[in-house]
């Protein structure tokens, strides 16, 4: 009998072009939910490219939202799937504190997921699928209707970046070593010099240097032509009645637009004359800030939100000879950086030490004596350099024992004391890495989507363009071997998994 695969698929094509491979090289049925507005669903309503059994526009079912949600309903669907709705739902950067336009009442909240929760279980009791195929969870949708599948019985083939530098990974959850009790590893002598110039084959730092590309190298001619095109197609009806974009109007748009630019500016000269630039003669600890919003705290790690408590919970429980370094991501110059209230709170911490996002990170990892980080990379690049670290969310590489997960903030203080008497053994991380290395696959998978952004959508200005599926399968044909390899590992990872059933 063949699988069933769902295959969820949003404006990063991927999952499309997967779906377009798989039919061709695995007996399988396919089903698609699409994730479109309504300018790119055009594109792909009749598109013949993928032989769907079935497919589903998910903007189709969710509009016309009420101020009468069935709680009864809503309570019943929580006990059967056991799932908490309010956590995956306040931590989306649609519902809550990072939606500048629109506030959403709690029953409009609830009133959108009664009816994506009656949508996903219609489509879940027609299809009853083996397989759901999804990028990693980024928005409120796509996670629940993964973790409606996983209390389903349904396999997650979820992809993802991994630890290792450009290598990708396909995984039951994000953050996740599938069957990590099966794989074998072999004890060997190591130092962490000889660590750490084995991993520069994986070095993340060089990776996010592609952050250049996707848009952001763009002309300011280029970048103009495209944001007007967006004006001009983006605000119609259609548009707006999708509630991704409740309260977007032209004027606050591009208000919001200039405001950003005036932000930055002004917050960048901030930082460079403020934030610390150099390791002072002291012992310290490091936390390097997450970006916001992101999956690795609304998804990851959704009680660990606020970064600024944490910090001052972290700064509550140090010995009294060590500082804090806090160290801004410089990803969020992207995002106008955060206000300069949030960094003047942080240095007005006696203890704690407000860190340039310029500062070599390799300096920081080699002279503090723990790492603290929420779910990030962080963590794993500290055992490179023989440091414990404290985490406090699931990771990949929290089987390592000198990675401390916090179930309880009371227990920090006597955490950070053990992690500062505690030697981490080379011989761990190497094991780790090793595994790491054996379940993921050669693919960039950020240079992938940069690509994508550039040819589809503007450089990721542009996210509401129409597709010309012709083009489309040029692309896919241009980068033919990348997606073969891509398709190959969603199947290898298909017999993984019913080879674990049997």
């Amino acid at each position: 009998m063949s699988d069933k695969i769902l295959v969820w698929i949003d404006v990063g094509l991927i999952q499309f072009v997967v779906s377009k491979m798989l039919q061709n090289m695995y007996d399988c049925e396919l089903f698609a939910i699409y994730d479109f507005n309504h300018h790119i669903k055009k594109s792909f309503v009749n598109q013949k490219s993928v032989n769907y059994k079935k497919e589903w526009f998910y903007w189709d079912h969710v509009l016309n939202i009420n101020d009468n949600p069935d709680i009864n309903y809503l309570k019943s669907f929580e006990d059967r799937y056991k799932i908490n709705l309010w956590s995956i739902t306040l931590n989306d950067r649609v519902f809550h504190k990072y939606n500048k336009f629109y506030k959403f009442t709690k029953n409009e909240i609830l009133s959108i997921l009664e009816k994506e929760c009656r949508f996903f279980e219609k489509v879940l009791d027609e299809v009853n699928p083996d397989f759901l195929i999804i990028k990693t969870t980024d928005m409120h949708r796509s996670h629940l209707l993964e973790k409606m599948c996983r209390s389903k019985g349904t396999k997650i083939l979820m992809l993802e970046t991994s630890r290792l530098g450009f290598r990708s990974v396909i995984s039951e959850e994000a953050n996740e070593i599938d069957y990590l009790e099966s794989i074998q590893t072999t004890d060997y002598e190591i130092t962490f010099s000889e660590l750490r110039d084995n991993l520069k084959k994986f070095d993340r730092y060089e990776q996010s240097k592609t952050l250049s590309g996707g848009g952001f190298n763009f002309s300011l001619w280029g970048k103009f032509k495209i944001s007007l095109y967006w004006m001009i197609k983006t605000f119609d009806k259609e548009y707006k009645m999708g509630y991704d974009h409740f309260g977007l109007t032209r004027f606050n748009a591009i208000t919001d637009r200039l405001s950003a630019f005036v932000k930055r500016s002004y917050r960048t000269r901030y930082i460079d004359t403020n934030l610390n630039q150099k390791i002072l003669n002291e012992k310290f600890v490091y936390l390097p800030l997450s970006v916001e919003p992101e999956r690795t705290l609304a998804i990851s790690a959704p009680f660990y939100m606020n970064q600024l408590e944490l910090i001052k919970n972290i700064a509550k429980s140090l010995p009294v000879d060590y500082k804090l370094y806090v160290k801004e991501h410089m990803g969020m110059k992207y995002r106008h950086w955060r206000p300069i209230s949030y960094y003047k709170e942080i240095m007005n911490l006696p203890n704690v030490t407000m860190i340039h996002p310029r500062l070599s990170t390799k300096e920081l990892l080699k002279k503090c004596s723990i790492v603290f980080t929420v779910t990030g990379s962080a963590g794993l690049e500290a055992a490179y350099y023989g440091k414990p670290s404290i985490i406090f969310g699931h990771t990949s590489y929290d089987s390592l024992p000198s990675v401390h997960k916090i179930k309880n903030l009371e227990d920090l203080p006597t955490i950070i004391r053990t992690c500062l008497n505690e030697k981490v053994n080379p011989s761990d991380v190497a094991n780790l890495v090793k595994i790491i290395e054996k379940i993921s696959f050669d693919l960039d998978l950020i240079d992938m989507y940069n690509k994508i952004n550039d040819s589809f959508h503007g450089g990721g200005f542009l996210i509401s363009n129409s597709i010309k599926i012709n083009f489309l399968d040029s692309f896919i044909e241009k980068n033919k071997a990348a997606f073969e390899i891509l398709t190959n590992e969603h199947i290898k990872k298909i017999k993984q998994h019913k080879n674990f059933k049997k």
